[in-house]
């Protein structure tokens, strides 16, 4: 059965500092899925350009990054106010059956609902691939550059940016992304009514110092992929809140590749 799980309890004492702050309640629905996307030769338009393969992530991992990501947006626009943090796995990242759990939930005092679902994005941006959603990882293999650098192990004069390991931002003939794709549902406390909806599509290309995707994922760079994983979900989701909802807006952003270093 799903069921919500009380991520951070707030000290009542830390709440009497100012009478006037807003709670705002954080959801994390996003579960424990992760796509793992590889392209592949396509010898028909028909055909996928992609693999992709899904994992689950135990620990609640996906859930808690995002309610980081959710905790950043609320105290960079709203350092004085409170937060209670929850999180659900729903048996369909769907907002009707976040709610029917928050039904059950003691919402006294809420000023505000903030729901962070799976977002879907259906067309794509170059090097990327069609009907991505949620969270996970691209490997786009295919040369994206010119035939001879791919083929010498050349760096390309130009094409897609991509961040190394050692810091430095390269044009890239293959790179590996993490994407996470988020949307932001605002609801009613006492009513449960939507309010608002914002979503966010974040993604950061990486390659090795020679311009490949291959010294990224052969397990020399483990803590590096790791952090990126990381800090692509934590800023796509404070993104997607701070894309209107808290300014009282109603904004559907197309984000492109997440800066290195946010």
């Amino acid at each position: 059965m799903n069921r919500f799980y009380w991520l951070v309890a707030a000290a009542a004492a830390s709440w009497t500092a100012n009478a006037d702050a807003r709670t705002y309640a954080l959801v994390a629905a996003i579960g424990s899925r992760f796509e793992v996307m590889t392209a592949k030769q396509q010898t028909g338009s028909h055909l996928p350009a992609f693999d992709r393969q899904a994992y689950a992530v135990n620990g609640n991992v996906l859930n808690r990054l995002t309610l980081q990501g959710l905790d950043q947006a609320v105290s960079r626009y709203e350092p004085e106010s409170r937060r209670v943090y929850l999180s659900t796995t729903p048996a369909r990242p769907e907002i009707e059956l976040v709610i029917e759990e928050l039904r059950k939930v003691d919402r006294t005092g809420w000023d505000r609902i903030m729901v962070a679902l799976p977002a879907h994005r259906y067309h794509n941006e170059a090097g990327l691939a069609t009907r991505m959603r949620g969270f996970g990882l691209l490997a786009q293999s295919q040369c994206q550059t010119d035939l001879v650098s791919c083929s010498s192990g050349f760096r390309p004069p130009s094409g897609p940016m991509a961040q190394t390991p050692s810091g430095k931002e390269i044009a890239a003939n293959t790179f590996v992304a993490p994407f996470a794709f988020v949307e932001i549902v605002t609801l009613d406390p006492k009513t449960l009514a939507v309010l608002d909806r914002s979503a966010n599509y974040g993604h950061r290309k990486l390659a090795d110092d020679s311009a490949k995707l291959d010294g990224v994922i052969d397990g020399s760079n483990q803590e590096f992929l790791a952090r990126q994983i990381v800090e692509v979900v934590q800023s796509s989701t404070a993104d997607a809140m701070a894309s209107g909802i808290l300014k009282g807006k109603v904004d559907v952003r197309e984000k492109g590749p997440v800066s290195p270093g946010r």
